[in-house]
């Protein structure tokens, strides 16, 4: 096994700060088009049912596609190498930014699914970045490498937002439009798959023939059902990523319902969530990995992540909304890379690109039915989310408490 030497972690961390950068651009855009109070794109969707639908499905779309696309790509990675696949994750969502433009400028909702439906079923570049890291790391350092994608989500998190919350808030400059943060995204696409060109290097040793097919994320579900050692596991890490997701996709929409924010206040919110991201997974997470081990880490932060989403609800002011969320990047900073380092201990060395190719599917298939759910049932935009994404967590809380951990002590 070749060693995770500190110009390999940069390239991975380099990739997926870009790669975050271009997603969090457009976090606080999406919902932007169709809640922000004055926006004028797709006026005819007067309905709020329609409204409602319309954004949910925008959401879905995107992880949707990923459920089919992320172990195709997953398993491509293990067949030709994970440089060639991520390259090809770059510019599926160069194309995805560009079509984003071209819908908002034509007013055309059909462009604007394509727009999320092609770069969904490209985005599974960051299942081959773990599998990346996986081939190259000890079981004990796993934990820590892992968190340099997340410190560089983080990252991506601060300035992600923040920039695309300016850019498309028109009181800040007067060409600044909802169209102007894709202009940016689609040109951090391109430059990312520059630098995976000239400087990634390949750490698949062996390829392995893995057979893909279109449905291989329906067959990774069944898989991750029925298999002893790995559906409890799966089961968790699905509740912990439905429930968080609900959070995640919908805070725009509350920050605007709730506090009639704008982008602009959207996006610095989400860069004070991505300021301790980075800390936990710089720094924190780095202190306490020879102390507690993953499954105490994950034990306890899922529980914090559970109620601290249910507790959104209650502040009346945007201090409160910041102190919540200071508690809730802390653990899921620490929660991330611990949960991930259990899944991935499941997998021998030649089965880490299937393995997390299988944890992927469920993840996006997770991040596929919360905005379905508030579709059908979330009339209130600003309480149903968070009051049942958080009890989705808790539930996983219950379930790793009460069978993985103890069958561990077994």
């Amino acid at each position: 096994m070749k060693k995770a030497n500190n110009s390999f972690l940069l390239s991975i961390f380099f990739t997926a700060f870009i790669d975050m950068l271009g997603i969090g651009i457009i976090i606080p855009v999406i919902p932007a088009i169709f809640y922000s109070e004055g926006s004028s794109h797709f006026a005819g969707l007067v309905d709020e049912k329609v409204i409602r639908w319309t954004f949910c499905l925008l959401i879905a779309a995107f992880p949707f596609m990923q459920f089919f696309g992320a172990p195709i790509l997953g398993g491509l990675s293990d067949r030709y190498g994970r440089k060639r696949i991520i390259m090809l994750s770059m510019i599926g969502s160069a194309v995805g930014y560009s079509l984003f433009s071209i819908a908002l400028y034509q007013q055309s909702l059909v462009i604007l699914f394509l727009s999320r439906l092609i770069p969904g079923f490209f985005g599974g570049s960051l299942s081959v970045l773990f599998s990346a890291i996986s081939d190259v790391s000890e079981p004990a350092d796993k934990p820590k490498n892992f968190a340099i994608i997340g410190m560089a989500f983080g990252l991506g998190f601060i300035f992600g937002p923040m920039i695309g919350g300016v850019l498309s808030d028109s009181s800040k400059c007067s060409w600044f439009n909802l169209t102007t943060p894709f202009l940016l995204t689609i040109f951090l696409a391109l430059l990312n798959f520059t630098f995976v060109w000239l400087t990634f290097k390949e750490t698949l040793a062996r390829s392995k023939q893995t057979k893909i097919t279109f449905y291989k994320g329906i067959q990774n579900v069944q898989k991750a059902l029925t298999t002893i050692n790995l559906r409890t596991l799966f089961s968790i890490t699905f509740l912990n990523t439905l429930g968080f997701s609900f959070y995640t996709q919908f805070f725009s929409v509350f920050m605007f319902e709730k506090f009639h924010s704008n982008t602009s206040e959207v996006g610095y919110v989400f860069a004070w969530v991505g300021f301790w991201l980075v800390f936990t997974q710089g720094f924190l997470i780095r202190k306490i990995k020879t102390t507690i081990s993953p499954a105490d880490v994950v034990s306890k932060t899922m529980l914090v992540i559970g109620f601290g989403i249910i507790a959104m609800i209650f502040p009346s002011t945007i201090v409160g909304i910041l102190v919540l969320n200071f508690f809730l990047a802390l653990a899921q900073g620490l929660n991330s890379p611990n949960l991930l380092t259990l899944v991935s201990g499941q997998a021998q060395p030649e089965q880490q690109g299937e393995i997390l190719g299988i944890n992927q599917s469920m993840q996006s298939l997770a991040q596929t039915i919360p905005p379905l759910v508030v579709a059908v049932f979330g009339k209130n935009l600003t309480t149903f989310p968070f009051v049942f994404g958080g009890s989705m967590v808790v539930i996983g809380w219950m379930i790793f408490v009460l069978l993985f951990k103890r069958n561990m002590k077994l």
